[in-house]
């Protein structure tokens, strides 16, 4: 029987709740507040006895500050305030701070009504934050959710003292973790719901792969290579993370343009040292790169920014991305590095994930694009015009079908689609077999988790050849392509329509697979008219087995072991 498991994205701005509902295509579904936010404002605000949460919070920043809480998720890994780092303490303190509330705990004191101050830990208004998303998904639903499924940054689930206040706080709600999975394995898994995973050639589809999952979250970015093998088990090859880059530096890059813009038109300066002016110039930010995301221009209006003057003006897309293009670099950078990390070349990966409320941003997903080979490599982003999840939801919906491979036993469509490896024997080279033009063709990949197995159909093979396995490894070539051979690529609105390299030959980056050991070799005779299948064993201990079928009467024509 189903058992409905709320999957939860719980992140420093945002935070999102979807489920797998009890029904025969098991439809996941993002749920929205009451509010009809269905990416819901990590925040909390307290003003004459009462508590706003979400985007109501959000609103009280501005003549609320202070009794305003928000960005409070990453001081969950610290059970001492002494232990916090300054820098983190600086992301509230244009809002209510971070104390220390008694005993070296940290937590914040905020004003609930005149008079009246409460003191509580970060652990209590996480706790009180996820109450508030457990009504949105109870109301909803009709259903009283008990058990969830957190996505959460790599480093929490690795830490003690963060999951251990997680789960405090969930019990403070009524829930029960029951899993952490990370952002960028929920980003992944978020696509088999979808119509994207077969386009992309993620889902199970007979085919090993690497992908990479960029998460480009409020305050970090996360980009995680995975070895996708065997139909689906997934290994994390490596992981980096930047804790101090994402969508609030657009925000801060933003909101400097601005304020200049706003201090030269009125001969004023300091604009940005003002709490309430600071706020309004940050939300005005976020509409901003929101608007600009969708379409190329942007008016911008805000009443009393500063000493009672209004700012009026506009922005183009442009303008914008030249703002931010510093930390669209770094954010591209941070994918090429995590990519060389894991030994492989960008000719090597098969597709690119893109996740978090930045990745839609167009020209970040250019500069990633720009990375690969359209040829090789699919991007999968709404940006890019794909039917995923919206990258604010897709953590979320990821951790929502885990909960329905841990829990249903009747969504077979779903079963071990993409699931975690576990601690097993992998591969450290590639294997194949010699081809007729004396290429080899690859079977498994390298980091192939054991025990393996493949079945390669060779079609009309009507004539005696000799099976040949070799180790493999890959090399990146470059040949010369003649101008005029290949079509030109769409280029963005800021890019000119000639280079200095337009006459100049194109370098193409191609990879080829060399011999290595020669591993098995044997003949294969009488192969009927339909030709042959061949199945490659590996066992958990590392030991070859292969068995050559003719494809209709299934007799065995060679056997290697």
């Amino acid at each position: 029987m189903f058992t409905p498991i709320l999957g939860v994205s719980f992140g420093n701005i945002t935070s999102t709740i979807a489920i797998v509902k009890q029904d025969k295509k098991s439809t996941l579904e993002v749920i929205a507040n009451q509010d009809g936010e269905r990416s819901i404002n990590s925040a909390l605000s307290y003003k004459q006895g009462n508590e706003y949460h979400g985007g109501q919070a959000i609103q009280q920043l501005v003549r609320n500050s202070k009794n305003t809480i928000v960005n409070f998720r990453d001081f969950l890994q610290y059970d001492k305030y002494s232990a916090i780092p300054k820098d983190l303490l600086k992301r509230c303190e244009d809002s209510c701070p971070l104390i220390d509330i008694g005993s070296d705990v940290p937590g914040f004191e905020y004003e609930v009504e005149a008079g009246v101050s409460v003191k509580k830990s970060v652990v209590e208004v996480t706790g009180n934050h996820f109450k508030q998303l457990k009504l949105a998904a109870d109301d909803y639903t009709s259903t009283d959710f008990e058990k969830v499924i957190i996505s959460v940054p790599e480093s929490f689930i690795n830490s003690e003292v963060a999951s251990k206040n997680l789960k405090e706080a969930a019990k403070l709600a009524g829930w029960n973790i029951i899993q952490f999975i990370g952002e960028t394995s929920s980003g992944l898994l978020s696509l088999t719901d979808s119509k994207v995973s077969v386009d992309h050639k993620i889902a199970k589809d007979g085919k090993d792969k690497n992908v990479v999952v960029a998460d480009f979250g409020g305050y970090t970015s996360t980009v995680t290579v995975f070895a996708v093998r065997n139909n689906g088990i997934m290994t994390n090859l490596v992981t980096k993370v930047d804790n101090n880059l994402g969508g609030e530096n657009f925000d801060e890059c933003l909101m400097t343009s601005l304020a200049k813009e706003f201090e030269s038109k009125h001969k004023l300066s300091g604009t940005l040292n003002d709490i309430r002016s600071k706020h309004k110039l940050k939300q005005a930010a976020i509409v901003t790169k929101k608007t600009l995301s969708n379409v190329t221009n942007a008016v911008i209006g805000i009443d009393s920014l500063s000493q009672g003057m209004d700012f009026h003006t506009s922005m183009n897309r442009m303008k914008y991305e030249l703002t931010i293009m510093q930390i669209v670099n770094k954010m591209s950078n941070l994918v090429k590095s995590t990519i060389k990390e894991a030994g492989l070349d960008p000719l090597e990966i098969d597709a690119v994930v893109l996740t978090g409320g930045s990745s839609f941003t167009p020209k970040l997903n250019n500069a990633i694009s720009f990375i690969f080979d359209e040829d090789v490599t699919s991007i999968i982003s709404l940006v890019k015009g794909t039917e995923s999840q919206h990258p604010d939801e897709m953590n979320s919906a990821g951790a929502a079908l885990q909960g329905a491979l841990l829990f249903d036993d009747e969504t077979d469509e779903l079963d071990q689609l993409v699931q975690h490896s576990i601690d097993v024997p992998h591969l450290d080279t590639y294997i194949g077999y010699l081809n007729a033009s004396d290429e080899i063709e690859p079977v498994f990949l390298n980091d192939t988790p054991l025990p393996a197995r493949k079945i390669v159909k060779l079609y009309k093979q009507v004539s005696d050849f000799q099976l040949a396995l070799y180790t493999a490894n890959v090399e990146i070539k470059e040949r010369e392509e003649e101008v005029g051979e290949k079509q030109p690529r769409e280029l963005d609105e800021d890019e000119s329509d000639y280079t200095d390299s337009d006459d100049e030959p194109e370098i193409i980056r191609y990879k080829v697979f060399n011999k290595g050991e020669l591993l098995a070799s044997a003949p294969v005779k009488s192969i009927g008219a339909k030709g042959c299948e061949i199945s490659y064993e590996i066992s958990k201990e590392g030991s070859l087995k292969v068995v050559v079928r003719d494809i209709v009467s299934k007799e065995i024509l060679t056997k290697i072991e």
